[in-house]
């Protein structure tokens, strides 16, 4: 992990609500799929505390690209960004994503809106690895879909399902449909499932692995104010076995932010998600 000082290449629009910020470091920096970091722009009094983004893409060392939502005062503070304005940097941070490349084996990505951030490098490295791997892609609308980088993920030329809550671009139904459909069709045993959207479709999605028997991993959003563990701000309930006390919560920012998704206490969660 390291503190630095980031510059801003560009900050382009990729779809109303959507923008893609990369940014060049001055120090190499080693990342990997899954990671996140926190991000301000440098000298802003609003807000005091960083945002948390997922790392989209990486080229070379120094260059990092980020995908994110303009949704409240730090995202919309990101997004007032212009070229070569600072940003106050602390990554990588977290967890990655654990790849099975055994053979055989297979993974289906289930990308919920946003959460498509966390997962292009997710699809790069199974690619590379030789994963067979069939991306699932949901979006509420097919501008969103472009908006979270959809055009991205067919450049990689997985086999894909693409759906939309209104019918405008692929199928219109929720994205945990195919996935039922594609458990349906394959061998429970060969799959390893790969999520990261809104908590009401990564819930639907573990009770599918449990249905089939299919090891599943998701990455979770949580509001954070440090994302390295010292504030205690983005704990999750977890399975222990008993009810809940000290020990039935973990930190998103250490812990995670990727988890099987059987060690989640969905239900608890979903009251405060």
């Amino acid at each position: 992990m390291i503190e630095t000082i980031a510059t801003a290449e560009s900050n382009r629009e990729l779809a109303p609500g959507y923008r893609m910020l990369a940014l060049n470091l001055t120090q190499d920096v080693s990342v990997r799929p899954g990671q996140f970091a926190m991000l301000k722009p440098r000298g802003a009094l609003e807000p005091v505390l960083r945002r948390a983004l997922a790392v989209y893409r990486v080229e070379g060392s120094r260059r990092l690209s980020f995908l994110y939502q303009v949704l409240g005062r730090g995202t919309v503070a990101l997004a007032q960004l212009r070229k070569n304005d600072e940003v106050d940097a602390l990554l990588p941070l977290g967890n990655s994503w654990s790849i099975d490349a055994s053979p055989g084996g297979g993974a289906l990505v289930v990308a919920g809106g946003i959460g498509s951030a966390s997962l292009l490098m997710l699809c790069n490295a199974l690619k590379s690895s030789r994963v067979d791997t069939k991306l699932l892609f949901g979006a509420a609308t097919a501008s969103a879909a472009l908006g979270c980088g959809l055009e991205d993920f067919h450049a990689l030329d997985l086999s894909s399902i693409v759906t939309t809550d209104d019918g405008s671009l692929g199928y219109k139904e929720l994205v945990t449909a195919p996935l039922e459909r594609e458990l349906r069709e394959r061998d429970r045993k060969a799959s390893t499932i790969y999520a990261c959207g809104p908590w009401p479709m990564m819930k639907r999605v573990a009770e599918i692995a449990a249905q089939f028997n299919v090891r599943c991993l998701v990455s979770l959003e949580a509001p954070m104010g440090c994302g390295f563990g010292v504030c205690v701000g983005c704990v999750v309930a977890v399975n222990t076995g008993a009810s809940l006390d000290y020990g039935s919560y973990k930190r998103v920012c250490t812990d995670g932010s990727i988890f099987p998704a059987k060690e989640i206490r969905w239900e608890v969660n979903a009251m405060t998600h």
